[in-house]
């Protein structure tokens, strides 16, 4: 017997051993999603100059694919150009309320499509809310976790409403 093998894959092993791992909770939809709101919710309970959405898409642009932040950026965009009318969203996209809430909690995960929808449910009163107040969707782009849409359980969705928006700003601008 030759130790050439045994070395061989005693190297192999080590080398496999030695590299850094991701856990799967830590690379989860799941993760991702919870970290952000456990962010989010206390800094948007703050008092604040501007909307605690559009700090979001400051400080954690990363987070938001390219379509969301660009469509969310115009509509805050068109807001503060317009004081004092209601020309876009006038709730928390990601909250999907007008309410401050005490904090969310993650719950069913489904896959669809590549991506994940990922339940939200409020905590108010102490009290976890019957149904998701909003689903975030989400997938993985260039190795990490990215918000690409967020769903009204009772329908509807994030980017097709800001699509409207902008189409009823630009009729009215005419």
């Amino acid at each position: 017997m030759t130790l050439k093998p045994i070395i061989s894959a005693l190297a192999l092993f080590a080398l496999i051993a030695g590299a850094p791992t991701l856990h799967a909770e830590d690379s989860s939809p799941r993760k991702f999603v919870q970290d952000f709101y456990e962010w989010y919710v206390p800094m948007s309970a703050r008092s604040h100059s501007e909307d605690a959405s559009n700090i979001a898409l400051k400080k954690r642009s990363s987070a938001f694919s390219a379509e969301l932040l660009k469509a969310l950026k115009e509509d805050a965009l068109a807001s503060s150009k317009s004081p004092g009318e209601i020309v876009g969203l006038d709730w928390d996209p990601f909250l999907n309320s007008q309410e401050q809430i005490e904090r969310c909690v993650i719950g069913n995960i489904s896959s669809k499509n590549g991506s994940f929808r990922v339940d939200i449910y409020d905590i108010l009163g102490g009290k976890k809310d019957k149904k998701p107040n909003i689903i975030a969707e989400v997938k993985q782009e260039n190795g990490h976790w990215i918000f690409v849409n967020f769903w009204n359980p009772d329908g509807g969705n994030l980017l097709s409403e800001l699509r409207e928006l902008s189409k009823s700003r630009k009729k009215t601008s005419k």
